[in-house]
């Protein structure tokens, strides 16, 4: 971890470099309303950005998940986590992902996606 605090609370999570794909989309949907049922919580308790391709993501808008995933509290885009992390005030930024390569590239810290389902559903 390149964090200046590494036991920091994350500000920001990241998921999708390389982009989600739909499937992707749908199942992290039921994974995190499941979560956040269990937990007690509404929404996300961290900022949480799903990332995947425009068509994607305009696909993934036609489903009923695109207003689920939303009442959660999840942004989606199609920008580059790694072209983000990339901006020096970013970098300063406590952020988790599940991806290996953002991991390798930026400060950002890696966790297995149980790891981070549990740390944006839970306070």
């Amino acid at each position: 971890v390149i964090w200046k605090k590494p036991d920091a609370r994350p500000k920001l999570c990241f998921m999708g470099c390389p982009h989600m794909t739909l499937e992707q989309l749908k199942s992290w949907t039921e994974k995190l309303e499941a979560a956040l049922a269990e937990s007690g919580n509404a929404k996300v308790t961290i900022p949480t950005v799903f990332t995947s391709a425009p068509a994607v993501l305009r696909a993934f808008e036609e489903t009923e998940y695109a207003k689920r995933l939303e009442k959660i509290g999840v942004i989606t885009s199609y920008i580059c986590p790694l072209m983000y992390m990339n901006n020096p005030l970013c970098a300063k930024m406590p952020v988790i992902t599940s991806s290996n390569k953002l991991r390798t590239y930026t400060t950002a810290k890696y966790m297995t996606d149980d790891e981070i389902l549990k740390t944006i559903t839970t306070k």
